[in-house]
């Protein structure tokens, strides 16, 4: 099976693993604690197989395979101030009191604490998992399991659709804008398959006063994001929940507010991620031709912003995984009533205050849901994309032939 994915680095660290393809890579390599069923979202068993909890959700106990490296896994991660999943073990104390028991103190009740358990950075490194190494590269990764190799080529996307159709590969993304291109070419269509993942582009703003971010909270192109970035009619968000609608009369309030503002300037980071440069300038000309800035756009590791467009995608396939991570990894909300969700049993309303909460500070300009685009050879049978963006390798079948029809 030929795939090509756009951005990953090689070697690949399952604790530094971050963005769409080095997860759906470091997968396919080692194996989670638990995972999750692709379907319902529900937690499975991987490594380990079963779990309680104290009555206050702040005590678990695991009944694991290879307990001790697993414990090891999370401490190294606690360790790491560059690991995505830290935040989520970084006040949890880790214990493996045998070979098959694992035990985790938590600092706060959390009910669906084993969902932490299902992401990339809990894997342990020397455990075997579905797939094993054959040989790696910067540009080609070789895996193999019985009766399946996988060749993962690192290609441009627009690079990789050449050569998906001219049938060298099985499994390509779409570019940054191309998707309706795609769905509308005769050759290609009946390969798109393009989902909305949990997983949002959002633009952060430090300092300043909350009027002030709240006027560039409400002038957010999202219209021409949508359009341009995801091309998904819809995918524009308002919120950090899904199903926030736009409220025009507080853009117009915004907009007349702007000639009475400070002007401050922003210095805009643009990350390297084709969609995510495209959005920034997107933004950055919104909000120029609005009156608001000075807006200076800065890249590279000597950029000093203030404030910047970033992707973030779930952890784990639940309602509470964004805004989670929003406010224990980059404290851009309320703490008490994100703890306040990951204790209950009905969590929305708790979520709801904190969305609200959010969009009255503004630090965090919730922009639009990420649309995932790639094209798959009618061949790969079985091959689908989760809600987080990954791909079980291990139930697809390669057939015949690749070239599409």
């Amino acid at each position: 099976m030929r795939i090509a994915l756009s951005d990953f680095r090689w070697p690949l660290d399952p604790a530094l693993a971050a963005g769409r393809d080095e997860l759906t890579l470091a997968r396919a390599l080692y194996s989670t604690p638990l995972r999750t069923d692709p379907s319902t979202g529900a937690v499975v068993p991987g490594l380990c197989t079963a779990w309680t909890a104290s009555d206050d959700f702040r005590r678990w106990s695991f009944t694991c395979r290879s307990a001790p490296s697993i414990a090891a896994a999370l401490r190294r991660v606690k360790q790491l101030h560059g690991a995505p999943a830290r935040w989520l073990f970084a006040h949890a104390v880790v214990s493996a009191p045998s070979a098959a028991r694992l035990d985790v103190r938590l600092a706060y009740p959390w009910r669906r604490f084993p969902y932490a358990l299902t992401v990339v950075g809990a894997a342990p490194r020397f455990v075997p998992g579905p797939f094993r190494l054959v040989s790696g590269s910067q540009r080609l990764v070789v895996l193999r399991r019985e009766g399946l190799t996988l060749r993962v080529q690192r290609l441009p996307a627009l690079a990789a659709m050449r050569k998906f159709e001219r049938g060298q590969l099985d499994e390509a993304p779409v570019p940054v804008g191309d998707i309706v291109a795609a769905k509308a070419d005769s050759q290609l269509r009946a390969t798109v398959r393009a989902r909305t993942l949990l997983a949002i582009d959002h633009a952060d703003i430090g300092g300043w006063s909350e009027h002030l971010r709240r006027v560039y909270w409400e002038t957010a192109n999202r219209q021409d994001y949508e359009q341009l970035i995801p091309e998904l009619e819809g995918s524009a968000a308002y919120g950090f929940l899904g199903g926030e609608q736009a409220r025009p009369a507080d853009f117009r309030r915004a907009v007349d507010a702007i000639p009475s503002l400070r002007k401050l300037p922003l210095w805009f980071f643009v990350p390297p991620d084709p969609a995510l440069r495209e959005g920034a300038r997107l933004l950055y000309a919104q909000w120029r031709d609005l009156g608001l800035g000075p807006i200076l756009l800065r890249s590279g590791p000597e950029a000093k912003p203030n404030a910047g467009i970033a992707r973030t995608i779930a952890a784990y396939p639940q309602e509470e995984a964004i805004p989670a991570e929003l406010v224990l990894r980059y404290e851009l909300g309320s703490r008490q009533l994100l703890l306040g969700a990951l204790r209950a049993t009905s969590q929305r309303p708790w979520l709801q205050r904190l969305d609200d909460q959010m969009r009255r500070r503004a630090s965090a300009i919730p922009i639009a849901w990420v649309v995932d685009a790639r094209l798959v050879s009618p061949r790969l049978e079985g091959w689908r994309e989760d809600i987080l963006g990954s791909v079980d390798y291990s139930v697809v079948k390669s057939l015949a032939s690749s070239r599409p029809r």
